[in-house]
C-alpha cells in the first residue's frame, strides 16, 4: 500500500522505484500483537504521518517463510510512503 503526501490514490502502475517528482519510497514494518500494531497505526494516523487507511490489514507471520523472529500470536502491518527529501 502507498501513502502519498497530498493524500492522492497512485494508479496501479506505480512503481517502488523513485518517482519523477523527487519523491523516495520509505518502507514500515510493524511487529507485534494485533491490538498493539492497530493502536501504533492509528497513532500514526492521528500525528498526521500516515492514513490508517493505507497499511496493509494485519498479516500473520508465516513460519519459516521470512526471515523475521516473532513471538507467537504476533502479527505485522506493512506501508510504503512516497517521501520527498528536502
Amino acid at each position: 500500500m502507498f501513502q502519498e503526501s497530498g493524500f492522492t490514490q497512485p494508479n496501479s502502475s506505480h512503481s517502488f522505484a523513485a518517482a519523477n517528482d523527487g519523491r523516495e519510497p520509505i518502507r514500515h514494518i510493524l511487529i507485534g500483537t494485533a491490538p498493539l500494531v492497530k493502536r501504533t497505526i492509528y497513532q500514526l494516523h492521528q500525528a498526521r504521518y500516515a492514513e490508517a487507511v493505507r497499511w496493509t490489514h494485519p498479516i500473520e507471520i508465516p513460519e519459516n517463510r521470512v526471515i523475521l523472529t516473532p513471538n507467537p500470536g504476533e502479527v505485522m502491518g506493512f506501508l510504503v510512503k512516497l517521501v520527498r527529501l528536502e
